[in-house]
């Protein structure tokens, strides 16, 4: 069994999922929706609350795609699968990539063609001809996401851990981020874990890009997605045991 046809195995287990397929599809444009609205007595302007929520309504759901590679992992559907492929001359490596990818694709796909539509459908301005730089910066936010994901449940290797924990350490990402609230102003050991959180680089960056044509920031950003994101393959490989997750 090729890793293809692992791969097609979890693609589809996404796909069939009404959940897993909702919140990467409808979910970031309702909270586009509803924090624009609930804030637009708060901007003046350039910046419209919708254009801000469009910007960091996708790098949450850019980090919170951690819970959906929880579900492709864990699934009582997939525990199945993962039953049969235990037995089959597959390598360990091809179980877990293989989920890891599927995730990162169909959330890539489907976040490329939401920030697509927020611009030239609904208005909202994300970059102009620069949408394509604010595409890349989260679709590598979300191989960061996917491969945060993957390492925690190779940690934690049970279905209620995971669930319980990954949703945490997403937010506090988030949190920490400022993302939605500013924390740069917070002084000790808050602010230099602030200044040390990927989404708070992805953010800004985001920000600079979009507004300003600053590119100071973009490159280094995506930089240290991938770097991270390679580190926890490398703690994935280390401690997943496809016994484990049968």
């Amino acid at each position: 069994m090729n890793f293809l046809k692992v791969f097609k195995f979890d693609f589809m287990n996404i796909i069939r999922n009404p959940m897993l397929l909702s919140i990467n599809t409808i979910f970031p444009l309702v909270l586009l929706g509803a924090f624009g609205l609930v804030s637009s007595g708060n901007f003046s302007g350039d910046i419209s609350s919708y254009d801000y929520y469009a910007v960091t309504g996708m790098v949450l759901s850019g980090m919170l795609v951690s819970m959906t590679v929880t579900n492709t992992f864990m699934e009582e559907k997939v525990k199945r699968g993962n039953f049969r492929l235990a037995y089959f001359p597959v390598s360990k490596t091809t179980m877990y990539l293989s989920k890891l990818l599927s995730t990162f694709i169909f959330a890539s796909i489907s976040y490329s063609l939401i920030i697509l539509a927020v611009q030239y459908v609904f208005g909202c301005f994300l970059g102009g001809n620069n949408i394509f730089y604010f595409i890349i910066l989260i679709i590598v936010l979300t191989f960061f996401g996917c491969s945060m994901g993957t390492m925690l449940c190779c940690l934690l290797k049970s279905e209620e851990k995971a669930n319980a924990i990954t949703p945490i350490v997403s937010l506090l990402f988030v949190i920490f981020g400022s993302v939605f609230i500013p924390v740069g102003h917070l002084r000790g050991i808050f602010r230099s874990i602030a200044a040390f959180t990927p989404l708070k680089w992805v953010t800004e960056s985001a920000f600079r890009v979009i507004y300003n044509q600053d590119f100071s920031t973009y490159f280094y950003t995506l930089f240290g997605l991938v770097v991270l994101s390679l580190a926890c393959i490398f703690v994935s490989q280390i401690i997943y045991r496809p016994e484990d997750y049968v």
